[in-house]
């Protein structure tokens, strides 16, 4: 999925610099808005691993009734956010070249949100049955047509107009449905997964007592904030550097979207964590919960700092593949050199975040995240940005990397101390 919004950056980037800073404002708004939706929704997988532990095994099509309910729900909320941002576009105080381009584009990307949302609906209810080569599948093959589409609409191929950014827009929509079809196929279909169409449809007419909505937004909605508060954080960060100027946007959105990338490995092993610590949890098996903490960590860790290595290695390498502009490419290269410092503190963070979320601790952790992100990194960024001297390594974007990266480490090491004091007391 992030490798999606990996390739739209590399292509438009192509087209030139203010596109490349208009494709990173409206997707992080967009993110912005989607963030809270999608951690409601991985709160699906916790409790199907919750409710085979627990061996109610006829309930599963209950959940998905209602966890489909509240799923174009919250994306219904989702469109009509984004459609009043990009009427009140300007609060964000963007150049005017960004914000023309910007703005269509948004509306694009508004289009693509309930599509994204039923393929988390449906990837997250595979995922609590241990069956995620689905979800691997289906976003693989539709990253491949992502890139097609990018290079049909934006540069003008196959007798289609070049659109530019907005090209990006049109390909993110087709992408986006053909995700949801095909994960909703395969959930479907997979003798993994024990919910039938036939029990599925028939949840809608004939209501039963049974209802998962407080259980869903128990562990979804406190979850559904923990990504908000990270995420929004990262979105302000974006505006932020967009008051700098259209060159300090797009190099934020450069290094942003290679950081993005890398924290979706460690998001992954927080997602299987999550799902074997529940199924543990739900059987009381409080040894194998400590055993899938440490290994979860353990694996984390390790691939984190590998990227730490890239990033510091590659730094100049990797901005130039978005930007011909020596500028951006500078200022990119020093943001990368910062996204290698927290490397480790983030995935240590999500992985951490994951395993709480399996012995469903979600509150105490949600304020965690608020305090280091909103109380901490963001008026940290912001001092460090407008307050220290012109040239000076702290100045500028720099300073804004600075105090996302100690929100991130301090955020690592609170969650991770919670996680296992709480394993003490059980």
């Amino acid at each position: 999925m992030v490798f999606t919004g990996f390739f739209d950056t590399l292509m438009v980037g192509k087209v030139g610099t203010e596109e490349l800073a208009a494709a990173g404002i409206s997707n992080s708004i967009f993110f912005f808005v989607a963030i809270f939706p999608m951690g409601v929704t991985m709160a699906f997988a916790t409790i199907v691993g919750t409710l085979q532990g627990k061996n109610k095994t006829k309930s599963y099509h209950l959940l998905a009734r209602d966890a489909f309910i509240i799923t174009l729900a919250l994306a219904a909320f989702a469109m009509v956010s984004l459609w009043l941002f990009t009427d009140t576009f300007a609060l964000f105080k963007q150049t005017d070249e960004v914000a023309a381009l910007a703005i269509p584009y948004l509306r694009l990307l508004m289009w693509s949100i309930a599509p994204m949302l039923i393929f988390f609906f449906a990837k997250n209810i595979c995922d609590g049955f241990s069956y995620t080569i689905s979800g691997m599948v289906i976003t693989i093959t539709a990253l491949a047509l992502n890139i097609l589409l990018n290079w049909v609409f934006i540069f003008g191929h196959w007798g289609s107009e070049a659109y530019g950014l907005n090209g990006a827009g049109y390909a993110t929509i087709i992408s986006r449905m053909y995700l949801a079809l095909g994960m909703l196929f395969f959930m479907f279909k997979s003798s993994k997964v024990d919910i039938h169409i036939s029990d599925f449809i028939r949840s809608f007419i004939r209501m039963k007592r049974i209802y998962f909505y407080n259980k869903i937004f128990t562990i979804g909605f406190p979850t559904g904030l923990q990504y908000f508060f990270e995420i929004a954080a990262f979105a302000a960060a974006a505006v932020m550097a967009g008051w700098w100027g259209a060159k300090e946007l797009a190099a934020h959105n450069l290094a942003i979207t290679l950081a993005s990338l890398t924290y979706m490995f460690a998001s992954g092993i927080a997602a299987g964590s999550s799902i074997c610590v529940a199924k543990a949890y739900g059987n009381k098996n409080a040894e194998n919960v400590r055993l899938y903490g440490i290994n979860g960590h353990k694996i984390g860790i390790t691939i984190m700092l590998l990227f730490a290595i890239i990033f510091w290695l590659f730094d100049v390498e990797l901005a130039s593949m978005f930007s011909k502009d020596k500028d951006v490419i500078k200022m990119g290269a020093h943001l990368l050199f910062l996204a290698a410092i927290f490397q480790l503190g983030d995935g240590i963070q999500a992985v951490s975040v994951g395993l709480l979320r399996g012995i469903t601790d979600v509150n105490i952790p949600s304020f965690i995240v608020f305090v280091c992100y909103w109380v901490v990194a963001m008026p940290a960024g912001y001092f460090l940005s407008k307050y220290t001297a012109e040239g000076h390594s702290m100045h500028g974007v720099n300073g804004i990397w600075i105090g996302l990266s100690i929100g991130l480490t301090l955020s690592a090491i609170a969650l991770s101390l919670r996680f296992y004091a709480l394993l003490r007391k059980s």
